[in-house]
Order: C-alpha cells, then structure tokens, then sequence
C-alpha cells in the first residue's frame, strides 16, 4: 500500500471514528453525574414515601429536580454551585432561547419543591409556634413533589440523551 492510500486510510479512519464516537468534555461528564445522583435521590424520594417518612420523601424529591436541573445546565457548558430560586432564574435564562413545553414541568417542580427545601429539614417558628417538619409536610405534599420529581427526571433524561450525554 502506498504511503498517500495509507494516509488517506488514516484519515477517513479518524473521521469515521469521530463521527461516531462523542468525546465527552468535563460539562457532559457533570452533566451524566448529576444526573446520576437525581436517580438516587428520586429512589431514597421513593423509599421515604414507602416508609411514610413525608419530609424526607420530599427533601429527597427537591434534590433529585435540583441535580437533574444541573445536569441539563452542565451540558449548556454552565457550572452550578448555587440552588433555590437562583437555580429558577439560572434555569429560565439558559434555556429562553430553545423553550420546549415540557420545560414547564420542570419549572413548577423547582417552583413548588424550593418552598419546601429548608421546612422537610428543620423546626422553625411559624405566629409564635415551633413547628416541625412532620407539621407542615403531608402525605399529599410528598405524593405531589415525588411525582414533579418523576416529570422532570424524566424529562431532562430525553434531553440528555437527545445531546448523546447519557
């Protein structure tokens, strides 16, 4: 074989190769591991559920939307550290531009689930009264927020596989 068919071998190899095969950068690679991670949490969202354990259900709902919206933030090239309502007007920002319908399910998942971030965690004073978790966080409120979680793991699944991320 001569020296410019072997190259020309080569070359077309290389193309073919990169073509079929997607190099994943450092965005893509946070990307599928915050993606990961919102898998977990919608499963311990489950289990809590299960166990009739309705803050953590939801406390585990909220976290598994808020690391499935870092995901698809990730794969936009953004880097994440911040959660609650600025994750709300993060998420808007990027995505304004290329809106789909079922965006909309993600945006009241974070809409309904940040109210609930700190109050499935710990007491706090509500007209003089200490309350607990356990007195504000009902079954209805972790059967709502498990199933925004669902949607919106969901939904940010097919955009990633869309992008060939996961």
């Amino acid at each position: 074989m001569s020296n410019e068919l072997h190259e020309r071998n080569i070359i077309l190899l290389t193309r073919i190769i990169h073509e079929n095969s997607r190099i994943m950068s450092i965005f893509d690679k946070f990307a599928e591991k915050y993606y990961r991670e919102s898998l977990k949490d919608l499963e311990r969202a489950r289990k809590a559920l299960r166990y009739e354990d309705y803050p953590q259900a939801v406390f585990y709902a909220q976290q598994s939307v808020e690391k499935s919206v870092k995901a698809m933030l990730e794969a936009k090239r953004r880097v994440i550290y911040n959660h609650g309502p600025e994750l709300i007007s993060m998420f808007v920002d990027v995505f304004e531009n290329e809106w789909e319908n079922e965006f909309e399910n993600i945006l009241g998942a974070l809409e309904y689930l940040t109210e609930y971030y700190t109050r499935s965690r710990y007491p706090f004073l509500l007209r003089g009264e200490v309350i607990e978790p356990e007195d504000i966080v009902t079954k209805e409120i972790a059967e709502k927020g498990l199933s925004l979680a669902e949607k919106t793991v969901e939904v940010v699944g097919n955009y990633l596989r869309r992008r060939k991320i996961i």
